[in-house]
């Protein structure tokens, strides 16, 4: 098994990888530039493959899915869907993985990026990627839950890189009063990181269905807040906030989370929603309606799923 790179290691296979695979550089020219032997140049290029780095895959339908995506965008009135069909390892990991490495695509020198603490997003920490110099908002607290600890390793990476300025939102995401949520938030390193989320260039949140098994705050929340939510129409919840099926906020537990709010993810460049499987459809459209998503990035699954109940309206509608 490779180890996995350290944040400096990874940046350094970032770059020779974006050298030879994007510009078209020779080994030759690469091995000058970066003051290494071409052995050496050959051994890393390897590296980045066999860590993740780089992923090489054969595009069989590309047009097909680019397709896909455009009629998903259209269906649930957002910039752009991306269908991730290629699971080789655990969902959770592929899925925060993609988000990543949307990341990696997209961020821009000096940006402001916030990145919710999600255990999908969690899982991929070891692809964490080698963002350019700028900074990285924790914008969610993190969650102790009973069969998982509250790990946080995919901020521990990025901040490693001495290039990336990582502000921690150190505070759980749920607590259990209200008057315990406006304590911790008058705290001036909370109340910061808070803040640091009102100008984000790029979000990534995750989106669950206010279900059994499909929340990780349902998990830490007890069974009257759990119907109380759901008597008040809840079907979705990202970072802690709770979203009825037309899109209207569902505030039953607003004022004992510590994370970004609707608003301020609306106010994001591009934000970005992570989500997968068929169950999730209903909480995908409601957060869509919200308007606080600009991207989706779903399974093949979910895209199914929403596909259906888009031609279930289509034929009703008939």
């Amino acid at each position: 098994m490779v180890a996995t790179p350290s944040a400096q290691q990874r940046r350094l296979l970032t770059q020779l990888a974006r050298a030879y695979y994007v510009e078209g550089r020779s080994k030759v020219q690469i091995a000058d530039d970066f003051d290494l032997s071409r052995f050496q140049v050959a051994r890393l290029l390897q590296e980045a493959v066999e860590t993740g780095v780089v992923t090489i895959s054969i595009e069989s339908g590309a047009a097909e899915a680019d397709e896909r995506g455009r009629a998903l965008a259209a269906d649930l009135g957002v910039r752009d869907v991306i269908v991730i069909d290629d699971a080789r390892e655990d969902t959770a990991v592929t899925m925060g993985r993609a988000a990543l490495g949307y990341l990696d695509r997209h961020a821009r020198p000096g940006q402001r990026l916030g990145i919710a603490w999600s255990r999908t997003l969690d899982a991929a920490a070891a692809y964490a990627p080698a963002l350019p110099r700028g900074t990285v908002v924790q914008i969610a607290g993190a969650l102790q839950l009973v069969d998982t600890p509250p790990s946080q390793n995919l901020f521990t990476r990025l901040g490693q890189d001495p290039a990336i300025e990582v502000i921690r939102l150190y505070a759980p995401l749920l607590v259990s009063a209200p008057e315990t949520a406006a304590d911790l938030v008058a705290l001036p390193e909370i109340a910061s990181a808070q803040r640091a989320a009102d100008d984000l260039d790029i979000a990534v949140v995750s989106v669950g269905s206010w279900e059994a098994g499909l929340s990780s705050v349902w998990q830490k929340c007890g069974p009257a807040d759990r119907e109380a939510a759901r008597a008040a129409g809840a079907v979705a919840e990202t970072s802690g906030r709770l979203i009825a099926h037309d899109g209207s906020p569902v505030p039953t537990i607003d004022d004992r989370v510590i994370a970004v709010t609707l608003e301020q993810l609306r106010r994001a460049g591009t934000t970005v929603g992570v989500a997968y499987g068929r169950e999730r459809a209903t909480a995908v459209r409601a957060a869509a309606a919200a308007g606080i998503l600009d991207v989706v990035i779903m399974d093949a699954a979910l895209a199914d799923a929403l596909a259906e109940t888009d031609q279930t309206s289509e034929e009703a509608l008939a």
